[in-house]
């Protein structure tokens, strides 16, 4: 039984610099937070991922639960342009009995306590998908499985929120995620 997901991941953050540390991964994982339970997962960085010579974050997991890694970082205001590209990869291997598995970028708006005021979700998934939109969720399905590259203003990504008061963002969290539902 099973299930595998995984996000390979280069960005940038970017507002005259970056405000990400090591978001290109040239620096293992300092800075970046992990996330996971159980044994089945992997959390790596190499270059051998994508052709290109900077470095990518692989997070993957082979059973069910959850992994991730993040960062939080303070915002200077709301007219920032996340970029970043990505291969995001979504499947259950188990063909009698498919679970639902998703691979994800978070974007989390946060006041200054860190409390979550919203989220974007950029993500594929395979089986069925257990998030649904609100005022507080905007979800952007990925059907693409090649790299890519994704660029997202923050203030406009906002307006897809109408229950965040922009006013209230001061920070933001980047999670890359994945989860699988099944056992």
């Amino acid at each position: 039984m099973k299930r595998s997901f995984a996000i390979l991941l280069s960005f940038c953050f970017l507002y005259a610099g970056e405000f990400i540390f090591n978001g290109k991964f040239e620096d293992s994982l300092k800075h970046w937070n992990t996330y996971a339970h159980g044994e089945t997962y992997t959390i790596t960085t190499d270059k051998i991922y994508e052709e290109d010579p900077d470095s990518e974050v692989y997070v993957g997991r082979l059973d069910k639960r959850e992994t991730a890694i993040y960062q939080t970082c303070y915002i200077p205001g709301l007219d920032l342009n996340f970029s970043f590209k990505v291969k995001l990869y979504a499947k259950s291997y188990d063909t009698l009995h498919p679970h639902p598995a998703i691979s994800s970028i978070i974007l989390s708006y946060l006041d200054v306590d860190e409390n979550i005021q919203g989220e974007t979700r950029i993500f594929r998934y395979a089986e069925s998908l257990y998030w649904y939109p609100s005022p507080v969720l905007h979800l952007i399905e990925i059907s693409d499985t090649n790299w890519f590259n994704y660029t997202l203003n923050i203030a406009d990504e906002l307006s897809n929120l109408p229950g965040v008061n922009p006013i209230d963002i001061k920070k933001l969290r980047v999670t890359l995620y994945t989860r699988s539902y099944g056992c």
